[in-house]
C-alpha cells in the first residue's frame, strides 16, 4: 500500500453490523477504528454517541445490511447526522451491502414502493457526502442519488478464486440463476473467457428453461445476493436434473442466508458456495461447503483513493 493515510484527517468508524470487516478495513487504511457507541434502547429506538473529535475530518462509517437491517440503517442515519453536527468535513457512508437494494423499481400491477430510492433520500437528508458500496443489485439504483456513489465489485476476487481453486475452470460454464443476473454473470464470463448459460422462466408453461449447454460441465453459478436461497436451489436442481451438469460452484457477494434450505448443501453436485464477508465473517454453523473471501482490501483501497482524491475507476 502506498501513501498510508494519516489519522490526523481521517476517521473510520464501525457500526454494529460487521465489526470484523470494519477492523480489517481500518487496518488496511493504516488507522485505528475511532470510538463511538451504537445502542438500541429498551423501546427499540437507536442511539449513537461519537466520542472522538471529527471536526474538520473526513469520516467513513462502515455499516452493512443483510441482518437486522432496519436497526442498522437507523443507527447509520443518526451517526451520519451526529458527525455533521460535530463539524465533520465530509461523511462517507461505507455500505458493503446497500440496504433495500432489491427495491429498485415498482412492481408491475402491484402497489409497491421504490424502496432503494427512499434509502437514497434518507442518506442524503442525514448529511451523507458520498456512498461506497459493493456489487449493487442494479446499476439503475445509482441514479436515485444526487451525491457520488462508488460501486465496487468483488468480481476480480471471484475470478482469482476460480482460477486458483477449480481445476477444470477453463472448461466450465458461467450461469445466471435468473434473467436479472444476466449482466453480472456475463461480466465474469467475459473476464474468464468462458461460455455462458442462463436459466429463465417460461411464463406460458410456468417452467424453467436453460439457455446454453451445461451437459457434463462444471457450472459456476453467479448471483449478487443469497437470502433464502430458493432461487439458487431451484437453479441447482434444474442444472443437474434438466441440464446434466456434473458439478456446481456458487459465487455470491452478499450472503444473508437467513433461511437456507438444508437440501441445498446436501446436493452432491454442489462443491462450494463462495461468498464475501460483506454481511458477516462466520458461516461455519451453516455448512462446511461455504468459503468466505475477504473484501476489506477492496473497500479499504477505495477509501484511501477517495481520501487522497485519486481515481477509483481503475478498480472497476
Amino acid at each position: 500500500m502506498t501513501n498510508p493515510v494519516s489519522n490526523h484527517d481521517m476517521k473510520v468508524f464501525s457500526g454494529l453490523s460487521n465489526p470484523g470487516l470494519s477492523g480489517k478495513i481500518s487496518r488496511y487504511c493504516g488507522v485505528r477504528l475511532s470510538n463511538a457507541d451504537f445502542n438500541i434502547c429498551a423501546n427499540g429506538e437507536s442511539d449513537v454517541e461519537v466520542h472522538d473529535s471529527v471536526r474538520g475530518k473526513n469520516v467513513y462509517i462502515v455499516q452493512s445490511s443483510g441482518r437486522d437491517t432496519n436497526n442498522h440503517l437507523m443507527g447509520l442515519l443518526l451517526f451520519i447526522q451526529a458527525c455533521k453536527l460535530a463539524g465533520a468535513r465530509r461523511v462517507t457512508a461505507v455500505l458493503p451491502m446497500l440496504p433495500y437494494a432489491r427495491g429498485d423499481h415498482k412492481e408491475p400491477e402491484r402497489r409497491t414502493p421504490i424502496a432503494a430510492k427512499i434509502i437514497a433520500g434518507m442518506l442524503e437528508t442525514a448529511g451523507t457526502s458520498q456512498v461506497i458500496t459493493v456489487d449493487i443489485h442494479s446499476p439503475q439504483t445509482e441514479a436515485f442519488f444526487s451525491i457520488p456513489v462508488d460501486c465496487l465489485t468483488a468480481r476480480f476476487l471471484f475470478e482469482r478464486w476460480v482460477k486458483e481453486n477449480i481445476s477444470c475452470w477453463d472448461r466450465a460454464v458461467v450461469c445466471s440463476p435468473d434473467e436479472g443476473g444476466t449482466r453480472r454473470a456475463g461480466m465474469l464470463a467475459e473476464r474468464l473467457r468462458l461460455p455462458m448459460a442462463l436459466i429463465h422462466r417460461d411464463r406460458i408453461n410456468s417452467d424453467h428453461i436453460i439457455s446454453g449447454d451445461v451437459n457434463g460441465k462444471t457450472v459456476i453459478l453467479v448471483d449478487d445476493m443469497a437470502d433464502t436461497c430458493y432461487t439458487l436451489l431451484n437453479a441447482v436442481n434444474h442444472l443437474v436434473r434438466g441440464g446434466g451438469a456434473t458439478s456446481i460452484y456458487i459465487l455470491v457477494t452478499h450472503a444473508v442466508l437467513s433461511q437456507v434450505p438444508a437440501e441445498l448443501f446436501h446436493q452432491p453436485e454442489l462443491q462450494q458456495m463462495v461468498v464475501t464477508n460483506t454481511v458477516t465473517e462466520d458461516y461455519s454453523a451453516l455448512s462446511d461447503k461455504i468459503t468466505v473471501i475477504d473484501v476489506s482490501d477492496v473497500i479499504g483501497e477505495a477509501i484511501r483513493r477517495n481520501h487522497y482524491g485519486e481515481s477509483v475507476r481503475a478498480m472497476l
